[in-house]
């Protein structure tokens, strides 16, 4: 799911402007996706969830960038980056695609966060190239992410039924789509500004496709492998979740605390699922240290 749009202003300016990378991968043939630089330093590379952009980072993204280089990264069909109308929307064809384009820029000793659903596809990036036998990855933060089977919320739900998404998505305004995206608690935090910053792209109907498609496919087939795959990712691990959490309950972050072999967790008190918008400061003050250690 987005964040939950907090009451903290605009995104920063890209300290370059932003840009398309095109990557390639066989599922998804060429695709553009957007990402924006902020900083110099040790790269960290964030993903977002589920129905957000990198709008998401707003809030973090300025003090992470004094000491790091920053690259906040659209993932096919959400934000600025390209929606084609195609079926190459699983957690492997994400999970390629970013391994694409972590190749094709260049990174190294890249520190990988990922919120979300974008917590669960970083999970599956860092299997992907440690089966290749490259050690691009350096750490992760993974965050609030449906790492382990669970019941899928009703959002999800809703949009794995057959035809009803398509015809209601292009019937309601997008600000609705968005609103329904969030976690109930967060609802009325929301502001119409954040709102309708999540929204802009469901205007289109690729963007609409794309969300429906990623849905509709948001558990791999191929789960099991997954999940045997997490105790070899040797990485530095921090694990960041919310305390009241109802879309990826607590014990999922215990859970994976204990499959990574080199991982601790630890918990935002009063937050729901959304950290980086929900309490920005509490985030920023645990994995600050993480990131900058060496």
């Amino acid at each position: 799911c987005p964040a939950a749009p907090g009451a903290y202003g605009h995104p920063p300016r890209p300290a370059t402007a932003g840009v398309y990378v095109p990557v390639s991968t066989p599922s998804s043939g060429t695709v553009n996706l957007y990402a924006e630089e902020y900083g110099r330093g040790r790269p960290i590379l964030m993903v977002h969830g589920l129905a957000a952009s990198t709008y998401t980072w707003r809030n973090v993204v300025p003090t992470l960038a004094r000491k790091n280089r920053v690259i906040t990264l659209d993932m096919k069909g959400f934000g600025r980056s390209d929606k084609p109308f195609d079926r190459a929307y699983s957690s492997h064809d994400h999970a390629d695609l970013i391994v694409a384009f972590i190749r094709k820029t260049r990174l190294r000793d890249v520190t990988l966060i990922g919120h979300s659903y974008g917590g669960a596809v970083s999970l599956l990036v860092a299997e992907k190239l440690r089966r290749d036998g490259d050690r691009r990855i350096r750490n992760m933060i993974i965050m609030n992410a449906p790492a382990f089977p669970q019941k899928p919320t009703p959002f999800v739900s809703f949009m794995g039924t057959p035809v009803l998404p398509y015809a209601v998505m292009s019937l309601i305004p997008p600000e609705l789509t968005a609103w329904a995206s969030l976690e109930p608690e967060n609802v009325l935090r929301a502001s119409f500004n954040d709102i309708q910053a999540y929204a802009k792209p469901y205007w289109q109907a690729s963007a609409r496709h794309a969300l429906i498609s990623t849905a509709r496919q948001i558990v791999p087939e191929d789960l099991d492998d997954i999940l045997s795959g997490y105790r070899m990712l040797r990485q530095p691990t921090l694990i960041v979740w919310c305390d009241r959490d109802k879309t990826v309950p607590i014990k999922t972050g215990r859970r994976l605390a204990r499959t990574l072999p080199n991982a601790r967790l630890t918990v935002i008190k009063g937050c729901f699922h959304a950290p980086q918008d929900e309490q920005p400061a509490a985030l920023l003050r645990r994995i600050k240290p993480f990131i900058n250690r060496r």
